[in-house]
């Protein structure tokens, strides 16, 4: 805060804002408050900065940086430096720390994207330079520590770079749009170095930018992010702002997320209409082009508050003071960023109904949104592991839908269940879901289809099996146990089985490690009209050898399906129960009188390969004389011996005459 000395000149005001500015950039972090900071700031004034609230910062040992661009709007570039300060987190010496330099990976129309290292340089003393190797083709660079960073130390260094964004809105960093028709938008993201994360399973994680999913695993760290950009533009940036300076050519703002976050990314644009409110403490704000502006001011806002209100009392609490949604360009519906989403801006230019664009916006809002509990507060590898945050996303989408809307598929054109049942029999491939990015492009499956579709429905499935309560008490424990780390399948599944106190890997194995779907066929059966014993096996024929070759599947499945079983006697229901189905069970039964039809029903959300989504029924007609439903079998072969002996007698006759 700052105090006003009225007894002071102008002069002795002007010099005393000055240095309480600075000092409350860099006391953030007392081994930062050397100005490692770059600005072409001269002869500025302070506006007035919205007062947000305030949240203590978590406890923990996370990295920390200070982060500083101008940008340059002519050459859609950023000059920047980044403060580093690392600390080792694991169990073994580092003697080297590599960094995601992702640009040059991304997509563009002409101009590609680009990070260009100036320099490593010792963090106090900037003359005594630190080795660096820049790997173009692998959107790498390694820093080499002038000492063994031990276990639980920290090292710091200065990185100075330069980025350019790439042209054509593709990619998820780039500049496009004119000005001519007040359109043009620059949305950095992924545009600094980014220290890559190590873990025990694959060391350091060095992998590329991948067209395959979303290629991101970062630690989490505290970060002051500043941002230069000449007068005019309006900046969405990831973080409380906490100071802005102006002066005749340039503004100069601070932000700070306040919590640990995993990345930061800032959007600028000279044409963004901006609307703001705060809800539960947190200033929730859309930012969006002048021709949207009738979808975007009726609808995103809400949206965007709606969200939060239902994920915070679900999952856990929000934490961070800011949450802004950004229109943008890209060839996809949207991207999370931690703070700050983006939503593309061509969705009113699909041709759907105003109404359809309506419920368009609103869902990849949500999504996004969401992802700042799955992404960004509990974290995984998505590169290993992209569909544990995209499916627990597009779960709790929909799950959205069903409270606001009463319907848990409100925001689909098809039914998930109908879609992942004919998957295999429309492409022919497997749908396995726990693997890697390079796994489904090695195995040619979709990632979009498991991650968006089938994910999801298997999480609603392992709902309905424990209950809505158990299920919502597990993703709750979930995030409180893994908030602000990293986290894996199994951690999932550790959740789930803390709260029902009984082991899943009979669900989870099966659901999430096999390529295939059950496909169900009756492989025996037998009735004994004595005792009316009826005895049934039911096979998977995706988990039994063919012609010497192995398994498609590995793992048995079980789900609860119905049995219905009719009798000879006018074609009625003799036995209705719903079973728990496991390949290669057999089931004994006694009926009331001779079975005609077996049905499986697979009704709710039993899930099976099906070659055709309304063939829902699995039938088996039993061995019997047929018989006209209404009949009785002896009336119908006493009306039948009747009727051919009368034709008989009737022919015989025409013949004598």
């Amino acid at each position: 805060m700052k105090k006003k000395y009225h007894k002071f000149s102008c002069l002795l005001i002007g010099i005393f804002v000055i240095n309480c500015v600075f000092s409350s950039v860099y006391a953030f972090n007392s081994k930062f408050q050397k100005n490692n900071y770059i600005s072409s700031m001269g002869g500025y004034s302070i506006e007035k900065v919205n007062d947000y609230p305030k949240l203590a910062q978590i406890s923990g040992n996370f990295l920390s940086y200070n982060l500083s661009v101008i940008l340059d709007e002519v050459s859609s570039s950023v000059e920047g430096n980044l403060t580093v300060n690392f600390y080792n987190n694991d169990i073994v010496n580092l003697t080297q720390i590599p960094f995601h330099i992702y640009l040059s990976g991304m997509e563009c129309d002409i101009r590609p994207g680009l990070i260009e290292i100036v320099n490593v340089t010792d963090l106090y003393n900037p003359n005594l330079a630190i080795p660096f190797e820049v790997y173009s083709n692998q959107q790498i660079m390694w820093v080499n520590l002038t000492a063994n960073l031990e276990p639980q130390k920290r090292a710091e260094f200065l990185i100075n770079f330069n980025a350019i964004i790439p042209d054509g809105g593709v990619d998820r960093s780039n500049s496009h749009g004119s000005n001519a028709t007040q359109s043009r938008i620059f949305k950095f993201a992924s545009f600094y170095p980014i220290p890559c994360v190590y873990d025990n399973k694959d060391g350091w994680n060095i992998d590329p930018y991948l067209t395959t999913g979303d290629p991101f695993y970062f630690d989490m760290a505290y970060y002051n992010f500043f941002v230069e950009a000449p007068n005019g533009m309006k900046i969405a940036a990831t973080g409380n702002l906490e100071e802005k300076l102006e002066n005749s050519v340039s503004t100069w703002y601070h932000f700070n997320p306040i919590y640990p976050v995993r990345e930061v990314t800032f959007s600028a644009s000279r044409y963004f209409q901006v609307q703001s409110k705060i809800s539960n403490g947190v200033n929730i704000s859309t930012y969006f082009l002048p021709k949207d502006g009738y979808l975007w001011s009726n609808y995103a806002l809400n949206h965007a508050e709606n969200a939060p209100i239902l994920f915070n009392n679900t999952f856990g609490t929000y934490p961070y003071p800011t949450l802004n949604v950004v229109e943008e360009y890209t060839d996809y519906g949207g991207m999370e960023y931690p703070l700050q989403v983006y939503i593309s801006e061509a969705i009113d230019s699909w041709g759907y109904p105003l109404i359809v664009d309506i419920m368009l916006l609103e869902k990849l809002i949500v999504h996004e949104v969401c992802h700042q509990w799955w992404y960004n507060l509990v974290g995984n590898d998505e590169v290993d592991l992209g569909f544990l945050d995209e499916g627990l996303t597009c779960w709790s989408t929909d799950y959205y839908g069903e409270y606001y809307y009463g319907d848990w598929e409100y925001f689909q054109t098809t039914r998930y269940i109908d879609r992942v049942r004919t998957y295999y029999a429309e492409t022919g491939l497997g749908s396995k879901i726990n693997q890697s990015a390079y796994e489904y492009t090695s195995t040619g499956t979709d990632w979009i289809y498991v991650c968006y579709y089938k994910t999801p429905l298997i999480l609603e499935k392992l709902r309905r099996t424990i209950g809505h309560e158990n299920f919502i008490n597990g993703l709750k424990l979930y995030h409180e146990q893994y908030k602000f780390d990293h986290a894996i399948l199994s951690d999932l599944q550790n959740s789930f089985e803390s709260i029902i106190g009984e082991s899943l890997d009979w669900f989870f194995l099966p659901w999430f490690d096999n390529p295939y779907l059950p496909k169900y066929a009756f492989d025996s059966h037998s009735f004994n009209p004595d005792t009316l014993e009826f005895q049934l096996s039911i096979s998977d024929i995706n988990v039994h050898m063919h012609n010497g070759q192995p398994p498609l599947n590995q793992y048995s499945y079980s789900q609860e399906v119905r049995l219905l079983i009719y009798g000879t006697n006018n074609n009625q229901i003799i036995w209705d129960q719903t079973l728990t189905l496991k390949a290669g069970n057999a089931y004994s039964m006694v009926l009331s009188e001779t079975p005609y039809r077996v049905e499986l029903l697979y009704n709710d959300y039993v899930l099976v390969q099906l070659d055709d989504p309304l063939d829902s029924t699995l039938v088996l007609l039993m061995n019997t004389l047929p018989f006209i439903p209404g009949y009785d079998l002896g009336p119908f072969l006493l009306f039948t011996v009747l009727t051919i002996g009368i034709i008989i007698f009737l022919v015989k006759k025409k013949e004598l005459y």
